[in-house]
């Protein structure tokens, strides 16, 4: 795999360097030479019989099952779930090589070395975390840990641990040689009104560990009743970005070293996952709360197609579980909900009646569609017939937001039976809507129009926050096209992450063709003048988006079915139509 703007001599180096069948044998141990090739059983896929193969001299794999292949980089990329950067640090640091800066993203050497100061930081602080557990200190910790059922075993695996105070740990990390600054820097202390404690105080502790091992975060329960909020984490660090990460993710990764991962099961948090994991079911991750994002969601896809979302049975945990569904299905995974009784969570229903119990529940899991149909009923009483009338109109919406006819046939089939009315009552509903999106009766547009002009102002946009002469700010819902949202969301995690745009990194991001027309935009016609012409390309691109929320909020309105959803939309259009007036005058 060669990416422009890359050093291609260090690539070239970097893959002489990882022999291919050294490489894929961590990964494949059963792999055995067979005339000038290697064998084995493939690792992205289950098979009994090897049809994956590694040629040594050319340097590259093919499975002539699932017909993935490619170089070492692709392997490891596929392998791990990383993306290309991260496949290059991790071949890197195998082969002792050092990352030339204009591949790392161009981190300085002195953020570089933070980076690796807070890392061992952090590493000592879960150790002296774990130690704590054994002490006398730690006893209503292990108290608490006995009480939920957590093996010994359990506990090493996920080295959970014990804070014992307020300034114990500033203590011992100072006696390590740490200086109160990186511990802030870290997370794993906070300073108030001058005074400077442990962020994670008297809690017991739960070190949340990348895809690399190292740990970047803690997370905390306090044991006894409190004003403050039962579970905490660090704040976002340079090494750690909450949104961006999955509890647990790391034991998947080692997981698929062993045996064949086909889905994950993603719970809310820390004592589901352990109580899974330690029942047998391992493919589970924790989005550590209630509110699933499109990182996590990319994250998950890296690793399977399918996905569980099991979050707790409250109100508030079926109100996440629509959003995270949501969230998940628009990043290409199959998803369904286990849906538990009576507010339960997956480490009371296993309590309660073993892991066999927790395991029917998943089987009985249903897909989006189905499980906002259902939803909905809990909004109207079937026994009127003006409630049958209102769900059959709201759950019509749900349906025809289908692409697949087959598919709106079956739930249109659902609700007829569900409600007891002719299916072709319930069918006349959905092919009204569908006619009158069709004609423009309803206008669907989704984000920022296409148009040529829209394209180029975001093209220039995006290239002068690249080459560092404007500043980037989050421009990704004004972005009109999804290759540029690509690139605009990738400069996001950049900011957000506090690391430099890499203009390399662009061509792996987003499509190739894309990122030369950023790159290699003629900018000629605005020489000496850059400056209005960014701040007028910026200027269409905020007027096209606010027509599009105008657009979207019309749309919305002609589908609700309340007085009340409607006064409320009216405001919204009232609002935005203002806010339109006095930016740009007159539609």
């Amino acid at each position: 795999m060669q990416v422009k703007g890359m050093d291609g001599n260090f690539i070239e180096e970097l893959k002489s360097r990882s022999d291919i069948v050294d490489v894929v044998s961590s990964y494949v141990p059963s792999l055995t030479k067979k005339g000038s090739n290697y064998w084995g059983n493939c690792p992205f896929h289950h098979e009994k019989t090897p049809s994956f193969s590694v040629n040594r001299e050319q340097g590259f794999f093919k499975c002539f099952g699932c017909g993935k292949g490619g170089d070492v980089l692709s392997f490891v990329m596929e392998a791990e779930g990383m993306t290309f950067m991260e496949a290059i640090k991790l071949l890197a640091d195998r082969a002792h090589l050092e990352v030339p800066k204009n591949i790392s993203g161009n981190q300085s050497g002195d953020f570089k070395e933070l980076k690796e100061r807070l890392t061992a930081l952090m590493r000592d602080a879960a150790r002296i975390y774990h130690a704590n557990l054994s002490k006398p200190c730690a006893a209503e910790a292990r108290a608490y840990i006995e009480k939920r059922g957590i093996t010994p075993a359990m506990v090493t695996k996920f080295g959970l641990g014990y804070s014992n105070g307020y300034t114990e740990i500033i203590s011992e990390l100072t006696a390590l040689g740490y200086k109160r600054e990186e511990m802030l820097k870290a997370g794993v202390i906070q300073e108030r009104e001058g005074k400077f404690f442990d962020a994670m105080a008297n809690r017991l502790v739960f070190p949340i560990i990348d895809t690399f091992r190292n740990v970047i975060a803690f997370g905390g329960r306090v044991l006894g009743k409190t004003d403050f909020a039962k579970y905490k984490n660090t704040d976002n660090t340079v090494l750690f970005v909450k949104n961006r990460t999955l509890y647990g993710l790391n034991y998947i990764r080692s997981l698929r070293y062993k045996e064949r991962v086909s889905d994950l099961i993603m719970v809310e948090g820390y004592m589901d996952t352990l109580a899974l994991v330690q029942a047998g079911v391992k493919n589970v991750v924790a989005s550590m709360g209630t509110s699933l994002t499109e990182e996590q969601a990319k994250l998950a896809r890296r690793y399977v197609e399918d996905i569980y979302i099991c979050y707790d049975g409250d109100s508030a945990g079926q109100n996440a579980t629509l959003r995270g569904l949501e969230i998940l299905k628009n990043h290409g995974l199959k998803v369904r909900v286990i849906s538990l009784p009576n507010g339960e969570d997956p480490d009371e229903v296993i309590k309660r009646a073993g892991v066999e119990e927790f395991l029917k529940y998943k089987n009985a899991a249903v897909e989006l569609t189905e499980y906002k149909l259902k939803r909905l009923l809990e909004k109207f009483d079937l026994s009127d017939p003006f409630g049958r009338a209102s769900y059959v109109k709201e759950a019509a919406a749900v349906i025809a937001d289908l692409e697949s006819e087959m598919e709106r046939d079956v739930y249109i089939d659902y609700v007829a039976k569900t409600t007891s009315l002719n299916k072709n009552a319930v069918k006349s509903e959905v092919t009204a809507l569908l006619k009158k999106r069709e004609t423009g009766d309803v206008a669907v547009t989704q984000g920022v129009e296409a148009s040529e002009a829209n394209v180029v102002a975001a093209r220039f946009v995006l290239r002068q926050c690249l080459m560092g002469l404007e500043k980037w700010t989050d421009y990704a819902d004004l972005m009109p096209t999804d290759s540029l949202r690509k690139a605009a969301d990738y400069m996001n995690e950049c900011v957000l992450a506090g690391k430099q745009i890499d203009v390399g990194t662009l061509y792996h991001v987003t499509e190739e063709e894309e990122a030369d027309k950023i790159i290699n935009l003629d900018v000629k016609r605005y020489e000496g003048m850059e400056k209005a012409a960014y701040e007028d390309c910026l200027a269409l691109l905020k007027k096209e988006y606010s027509r599009s929320k105008l657009a979207e909020l019309n749309r919305r309105y002609t589908l609700c079915t309340s007085d009340a959803e409607r006064l409320e939309i009216m405001k919204s259009i009232a609002e935005e139509e203002a806010k339109y007036r006095r930016s740009y005058g007159s539609k």
